[in-house]
């Protein structure tokens, strides 16, 4: 990929600069939502143990732009749009706003849209083999294979990091990310005197790995779908919304002045 500098965003070129304000916009604005979630819940006691789960999806939001400006470099409008995708749909209507467990088709729904949507961020990897293939000085067949299995590879770990991070939150902050505890065991665990970390994790101990399963299933899923999508695009030469995706990541517009 070519070394890219920080530009100020009153140097940006017009269209830069009207992408860069939906992003932030819709960032922000997803944030405040959050943010207020958590007010909401706060004030009414929390029932549905949803306070940590606004607070870190508000957060979570303000991460591409930490890591823009300690790397100085500006994420492509399509990468944070793909991040606005998976947040509005992951951490905030399907967490925030209980979707999750209010329905059963959502969260199975969600991990195969971020297996598929998570693969444009994973394409940076590989953004400058790509390119070399999309203009010819590579042997498209071979090179494309081994770029798909790499990125592949590289969203299933993803995945797998996700499920630790959510074992992570449920047994440090009681959160209920890899399945709900029946009260009665609840019960049971505080009735021997467990509480805090340790009664998370006896409560642990009865969730079903079912969840946990599905969901790297469904995250698999998706990346190979986005796999198949990027290996249509290269044999039959046509864009199909690939090529757009490549473009985007790999091009300067949001790194120079305008």
């Amino acid at each position: 990929m070519k070394e890219r500098i920080w530009v100020r965003f009153s140097r940006l070129g017009k269209t830069a600069r009207i992408k860069r304000g939906i992003v932030l916009g819709a960032e922000a604005c997803i944030s405040v939502i959050c943010l207020v979630m958590a007010v909401v819940y706060g004030v009414n006691g929390d029932p549905y143990n949803r306070l940590f789960s606004c607070l870190m999806a508000g957060l979570l939001l303000w991460v591409p732009i930490i890591v823009e400006r300690l790397a100085k470099h500006r994420f492509s409008f399509t990468q944070h749009a793909a991040f606005i995708i998976l947040l509005a749909g992951g951490a905030v209507a399907g967490s925030v706003f209980y979707l999750f467990y209010l329905t059963d088709w959502f969260d199975c729904f969600m991990h195969v849209l971020a297996g598929y949507v998570l693969m444009i961020f994973l394409l940076t990897l590989q953004c400058r083999k790509l390119n070399e293939i999309e203009n010819g000085g590579l042997s498209d067949r071979k090179s494309a294979l081994s770029c798909t299995l790499t990125l592949l590879l590289a969203s299933l770990g993803t995945a797998c990091l996700w499920e630790l991070v959510e074992f992570i939150g449920d047994m440090f902050f009681g959160q209920t990310a890899q399945g709900a505890i029946p009260e009665e065991v609840r019960q049971a665990i505080a009735a021997q005197g467990y509480t805090g970390v340790r009664a998370n994790w006896e409560a642990i101990k009865y969730v079903s790995v079912q969840d946990t399963d599905m969901d790297m299933l469904c995250h698999a899923g998706g990346s190979i779908l986005f796999c198949l999508h990027y290996l249509i695009h290269v044999f039959t030469k046509k864009n199909l919304g690939m090529g757009t995706f490549i473009k985007d990541i790999e091009g300067t517009e949001m790194n120079v002045c305008g």
